[in-house]
């Protein structure tokens, strides 16, 4: 009785929902629990787009004040260790610009010798203004890179879905449409039964499109070294599915070749059943062609995901920052007097927060507030998909009533 009470549970959580097919208002019958199609699917969105919500640190660059004031996106931790030896210095640097003599020197001589290094603190300022203007103008250049490459892997997404309504659905399938269209008015048991596996019991062009969506997914889980999280997966693949795709070791590969074997067997099957071998054939070209362009919107992520800027560019630019900032309250301590350390700071501040934003954009792949908002690009990619597969179902539908 318990084995058939944990086989029933099990196959009514792999059952395939079919978000293909948008228009239908509840899912197959399986328990009473199952929540229907579009609320399943909206809840799987706003999973999404709530957790790129809450790390994504968004603005309104018309207003000041608030960016002001604001710690969220701040990058203070990169660079606390710096700040405090700057700190520790200035004060020592004001204490000594009045009191040199218990160090057995007369305080004249002393500011007389500190107003010397004034003049290598000028050069240095000049040198760090390069360094810093090269540092965050690579680490920008590559945040924009990222977000191409992302921008990319959308636009791939489309066209890949697009292609599959347009060129997968015909014959046999154009019923299938219409029959899917009319659920639940059409009597269930007409509708093959659902197997643990979803990708081989839905159309071709659904398969597809399913693995589509989930890629954006499995591109986020890779690039964070993350394992997934189940919920994203929600009706998109059974239980089975989604475990081996987070068994695999690169989640991207285990979907585009996913997608590579279901094109194929598409296509292998269609000329099986009759259809024009040359344009299945450009079909199948053009397929395989987006999913090329789609490896490589992957791997330019990777590339700079996993390439950080040479140890000799930041090592020199950060032991520069540091000689800089340490003649700064040296030099200035005899006329800033006590007010050097708050001086001091806020210039360190300032200087070494362009190295901090620096750090924060280079890889902005990471569920940080100034990276990239991975889930909402996901939660796009649904969204668009979805919108081109409702309306194959309604072309469908009117194709086959001709």
């Amino acid at each position: 009785m318990a084995a058939a009470k944990s086989s029933a549970d099990r196959h009514a959580s792999d059952t395939a929902v079919d978000t293909v097919w948008p228009d239908r208002t509840q899912s197959p019958p399986t328990t009473p629990s199952t929540p229907d199609t579009p609320a399943r699917e909206q809840e799987r969105l706003a999973h999404l787009r709530t957790k790129a919500a809450r790390a994504y640190a968004s603005y309104d660059p018309k207003h000041w004040t608030s960016h002001i004031v604001t710690t969220r996106g701040r990058s203070g931790h990169h660079v606390w260790q710096p700040l405090l030896w700057v700190l520790l210095v200035s004060i020592f640097a004001a204490w000594s610009a009045q009191n040199a003599e218990k160090l057995g020197v007369s305080q004249r001589r002393w500011n007389k010798w500190l107003l010397k290094i004034e003049p290598v603190e000028a050069l240095l300022r000049l040198v760090m203004s390069f360094l810093l203007v090269f540092r965050l103008g690579r680490s920008a250049q590559r945040y924009w890179e990222a977000r191409q490459k992302a921008g990319a892997l959308i636009e791939v997404c489309r066209v890949i879905a697009s292609t599959a309504c347009a060129h997968m659905v015909f014959g046999d399938d154009l019923r299938r449409v219409e029959h899917r269209m009319h659920w639940p008015k059409a009597p269930p048991s007409t509708e093959e039964k659902d197997e643990v596996w979803m990708s081989t019991t839905c159309s071709p062009a659904s398969a597809i499109c399913r693995w589509v969506v989930v890629f954006p997914i499995a591109a986020k889980n890779y690039l964070r070294s993350e394992g997934g999280d189940p919920k994203e997966l929600d009706g998109l693949l059974s239980t089975g599915e989604v475990d081996e795709l987070f068994a695999a070791p690169n989640q991207c590969l285990y979907v585009l070749d996913t997608m590579r074997g279901l094109s194929a067997s598409w296509a292998a099957k269609a000329v099986h059943n009759g259809a024009c071998a040359e344009v299945v054939a450009q079909v199948f070209g053009a397929l395989t062609r987006q999913i090329d362009l789609l490896t490589g919107t992957f791997g330019g992520m990777e590339r700079i995901n996993n390439t950080p800027l040479p140890f000799v560019y930041v090592s020199h630019l950060r032991t520069s920052l540091t000689v800089y900032l340490t003649l700064v309250p040296i030099v200035f301590a005899p006329i800033w007097l006590w007010a050097t350390p708050p001086l001091t700071l806020i210039v360190a501040w300032a200087l070494l927060g362009i190295e901090a934003a620096a750090v924060e954009c280079e890889r902005p792949v990471r569920g940080c507030a100034n990276h990239m908002p991975l889930e909402a690009f996901c939660a796009v990619v649904a969204d668009n998909v979805r919108q081109t597969l409702q309306h194959s179902a309604s072309m469908g539908a009117k194709l086959r009533s001709r």
